[in-house]
């Protein structure tokens, strides 16, 4: 990046997450805190309608768009298991990387991306917004003060509406599950909390549903992880519940310590709606997304669920200007050696699933 210049941003993917990336860095482009320019997408029709309603250039090819739209930074939303190849390219393109988590579903995939970014002397950023939620933001902080004293145990769910894996992400449902789209934001929250590496993991799955509906994935997942500080936690993960229920994501942890004991639910927030144009009832989550129109920039974007993505530009901005350097940067935001904590731990439990019993980390 040039001294004075913006940061000149694009998006590969354009789904669900794509789109909230999209709406974010357009909010920041109005702001003149980075150049929104370019979005590569595989389905011509989404890409089209995006490009069109952003008026930034579209490419089928996400390679042709790392070579010709002048870039200094990329953000990745494609499927899990298709991360790898795209941040390959991008670190080989010498863009900095924002991407979704996890960072892949392999890890000897996540080094090879990790060693990339590293020798081309990239950031190479993951999308864990679990971490800038302010109840678990609060949670650290008295962790590190000692409030809670030496954590014993802890428990945590999260379960989607069954739209999700039948609907939303049917192409390729089949190649995740609740570990895996679900489980990894609290693998990773976790360990950031704990600060202790995992050390042993067991678990159990069941199908069922969804293999009845023609999509051939895990309905839930039970899983236990030991770290090495002699926490253990309790993960309850799944993505069947009824059409019915009032939100898309039920979400919770709890965490018991010798001194304390925190719950923080992420779900029942208490907002509640139910409006005649609309067929259900409403638990809104505000602090995970909100869209707001300034009086000065116009449609802008709030909560912790873009508060990562912020983060990123911010970062840029600073290596930008000169005031911190990527290595002074270290340990200040979710690199790749945290993420690949997590893909760790999601390879364990499809391990234990497969074999039934306990692994080592």
């Amino acid at each position: 990046m040039t001294q004075k210049s913006r940061p000149r941003i694009a998006v590969v993917g354009a789904g669900v997450y794509g789109s909230a990336m999209l709406k974010c860095f357009a909010a920041l482009h109005k702001q003149g805190l980075l150049d929104l320019v370019a979005l590569a997408e595989i389905d011509k029709e989404i890409l089209d309608r995006q490009a069109k309603s952003f008026a930034i250039r579209g490419y089928a090819d996400y390679r042709d768009m790392f070579t010709h739209a002048g870039l200094d930074a990329v953000a990745v939303a494609t499927p899990d298991h298709l991360h790898g190849e795209v941040v390959l390219a991008a670190a080989d393109a010498g863009l900095h990387v924002l991407v979704q988590k996890p960072l892949d579903t392999r890890s000897a995939r996540a080094q090879q991306m990790i060693a990339a970014c590293r020798q081309r002397a990239v950031m190479l950023f993951i999308d864990f917004h679990k971490r800038f939620d302010p109840a678990h933001m609060r949670l650290k902080s008295d962790m590190q003060a000692g409030r809670l004293g030496k954590i014993q145990y802890g428990s945590v769910c999260m379960e989607d509406k069954i739209v999700v894996p039948s609907v939303w992400l049917r192409q390729w449902a089949a190649r995740s599950s609740p570990s895996w789209f679900l489980g990894v934001h609290f693998y990773d929250l976790v360990y950031w909390l704990l600060q202790s590496q995992p050390r042993r993991v067991y678990a159990t799955g069941h199908r069922g549903k969804l293999q009845s509906m023609g999509v051939d994935t895990l309905d839930s997942v039970n899983a236990r992880v030991e770290f090495a500080n002699g926490a253990s936690f309790s993960f309850d993960l799944s993505w069947i519940l009824p059409t019915g229920f009032p939100s898309i994501v039920n979400q919770q942890i709890r965490m018991v310590g010798e001194e304390g004991v925190v719950e923080v639910d992420s779900q029942d927030r208490g907002m509640f709606s139910c409006y005649a144009d609309v067929p259900e009832s409403l638990v809104i989550n505000a602090f995970g997304a909100q869209e707001y129109e300034h009086p000065v920039w116009g449609a802008q974007v709030q909560g912790y669920t873009f508060a990562s993505m912020i983060r990123f530009v911010e970062l840029l901005r600073a290596m930008q200007s000169g005031v911190l350097t990527l290595d002074e940067l270290k340990g200040k935001y979710p690199d790749g050696e945290d993420a690949l904590v997590s893909t760790r731990i999601g390879e364990a439990v499809d391990r234990s699933m497969a074999c039934g019993e306990w692994i080592s980390l």
